[in-house]
């Protein structure tokens, strides 16, 4: 069994190597023929005008096929297998309902009633959507929410982790080289190079889970073994939370989906309305596959190693029961999920800075893309080691104040066009910004303070609209 202060390399033989080795080394082919296919469509489309240059950079010139569409989505929303399995480990069916069920009907509720709309607007990005909702101020206070909500902080700290485990070295070390990897893999491409390597990812991704769970079924059995080995708590869907702190999970899910940039990105860059809705349903399919597998994952590790530590149990667990080859698959699985979502916010965070806040004017898209990928890479690594790689820490404090700003005032915005004004929407970011710190701070209920960065938006846009009512009322009365 691997122990904390032992390199997990020193572990695996030559096999293990040479799969683990092939992640990487396909991952910067598929991203070097990105950069030629790029090249080869500039040479004969000639002199464009900046609009399309942009199009072809961020959105790979609206040409996301359905099978590039699955891949890049899918890839790129799952972070972190040791996150989820760990979950899973600690909590059991839980996992499933707060990290798969509440997240599809976010998926479907997107696909229903925002993948073709916003296909029919001139738009490239989120703070586009915002600017035309509500106005360019709110644009472009959204793209900063969005620079830094997209700071790939908790994937650069999970990178970070798994080098560390995988060679024995400092923490900040592998959080650097990381980082290094893939600024310097997707410094070429585009969006184009994005899609690329998530394909190759996304097929690590799954063949390293689904051989983990066959080969733990084989060997232990199915769901009598678990549940006789497992805790009954395990197989309760709030496990040992209340229904509130668990349906909390579920409004995460749904403002995330709805706020990600991410998710927008791709279906503004496929080919048509068709496949982006076709793309989110074929994508569900393969996220509840996966979350099965990576559920049952945690599950045998928690009826094999009981008390195990929680961080890293379905890693020792899955490095005791695969044989060799096996081992560097699973491993090249952990990596490809990490690299597939660190590389596409990496990416829209830079993207923020060069083309909806127009920081860097240059001429030259690949200058532009190569100074605001320096800025993002070196603003997450120093706010990756002033968490020191606490997770939860810094997605409350950075997702959290961003979901609670955002949500209500693009929700009215969408469905209820200009109830949401340019005034209201600075109030209520101020009323949450200030309500959400004092909250964390002086904690005077044991609530989320999600719900009250939420409440006091809701609040804070109605309110200007209730007098507002009032006012008509008692004009009308008058009369």
């Amino acid at each position: 069994m691997p122990q904390e202060d032992i390199a997990v390399w020193s572990i695996l033989n030559f096999w293990d190597c040479l799969i683990f080795l092939s992640t990487i080394g396909l991952t910067v082919l598929s991203v070097l023929y990105a950069a030629f296919v790029k090249k080869k469509i500039y040479a004969r489309k000639g002199n464009e005008t900046t609009k399309n240059s942009w199009i072809e950079h961020i959105l790979m010139g609206r040409q996301l096929t359905l099978p590039l569409f699955v891949s890049t989505l899918v890839a790129t929303w799952y972070g972190d297998i040791l996150g989820v399995t760990q979950i899973a480990f600690q909590y059991g069916v839980y996992n499933f309902l707060t990290q798969g069920l509440f997240w599809y009907i976010s998926y479907i509720l997107f696909a229903i009633f925002l993948a073709k709309a916003i296909r029919k607007m001139d738009i490239a990005t989120f703070p586009d959507l915002l600017s035309k909702l509500i106005g360019s101020g709110p644009g472009q206070f959204s793209a900063v929410l969005i620079f830094l909500k997209t700071l790939p902080v908790t994937y650069a700290i999970g990178v970070g982790i798994f080098l560390k485990t995988l060679f024995a070295i400092s923490f900040p070390l592998a959080v650097f080289i990381g980082l290094c990897f893939v600024f310097f893999y997707s410094l070429f491409g585009g969006f184009r190079a994005i899609v690329f390597s998530d394909f190759v990812q996304f097929i690590f991704m799954y063949a390293g889970v689904i051989s983990v769970v066959i080969i733990s079924f084989s060997k232990f059995g199915g769901i009598e073994y678990l549940m006789d080995k497992c805790p009954a708590s395990h197989f309760s869907l709030c496990g040992s939370f209340s229904i509130l702190n668990t349906f909390v999970w579920f409004f995460i899910a749904i403002s995330t989906t709805f706020l990600n940039p991410t998710f927008y990105q791709r279906c503004l860059s496929a080919t048509s309305d068709k496949v982006a809705v076709r793309g989110i349903f074929i994508s569900i399919l393969f996220w509840f596959g996966f979350d099965i597998c990576t559920t049952l994952i945690g599950f045998y590790a928690k009826a094999s190693l009981p008390y195990a530590n929680p961080v890293n149990a379905s890693l020792v667990y899955c490095l005791q029961i695969l044989p060799n080859g096996l081992k560097g698959l699973f491993l090249g699985a952990i990596l490809a999920t990490i690299l597939s979502t660190l590389d596409s916010f990496l990416f829209i965070s830079s993207t923020i800075l060069s083309y909806d806040l127009k920081l860097m004017r240059f001429k030259s898209k690949f200058l532009a893309h190569l100074f605001s990928s320096l800025i993002t890479g070196a603003f997450t690594f120093l706010v990756v080691l002033f968490y020191e790689g606490n997770f939860e820490m810094a997605w409350r404090m950075i997702k959290g104040i961003f979901a609670a700003c955002m949500f209500f005032p693009f929700i009215i915005s969408w469905f209820r066009p200009n109830i949401v004004t340019v005034r209201s929407f600075a109030s209520s970011c101020f009323c949450v910004l200030t309500g959400v710190l004092l909250w964390n701070f002086y904690k005077p209920l044991p609530l989320d303070a999600f719900y009250i960065g939420q409440i006091i938006s809701f609040t804070s846009l109605m309110i200007p609209v209730f007098w507002k009512y009032l006012g008509r009322k008692k004009k009308l009365i008058n009369i």
